[in-house]
């Protein structure tokens, strides 16, 4: 699991890549959201940003499953479409590293 977090126009957005499964059957989750700041546990310990509800998912199946990716859109939320296309290049740049 990885969270990479970025700045727009002074709002916050993270993108989260979840692996699930092993060779057959895996499957990589990409996860398109606002993030939001959660308070540390201690006074010492900073607040760090966390994912908020998630406005676009990406499923990518093992090569071996010959399915294609498939893309859900929430349809209460709204993002700017830089944002959008941020999230498009860094799903792209994941699957080229990996050969997917």
């Amino acid at each position: 699991m990885s969270l990479l977090t970025w700045d727009y126009d002074g709002d916050l957005f993270c993108a989260l890549t979840t692996e699930t499964g092993a060779t057959e059957g895996r499957m990589t989750h990409f996860e398109l959201s606002e993030a939001r700041m959660v308070p540390g546990g201690a006074s010492s310990v900073p607040a760090s940003p966390a994912p908020g509800p998630t406005t676009v998912t990406v499923l990518v199946y093992a090569a071996e499953e010959e399915k294609p990716a498939e893309v859900y859109f929430d349809g209460n939320q709204t993002l700017p479409f830089a944002v959008l296309q941020h999230f498009v290049a860094l799903v792209a740049s994941r699957l080229e590293s990996t050969g997917s």
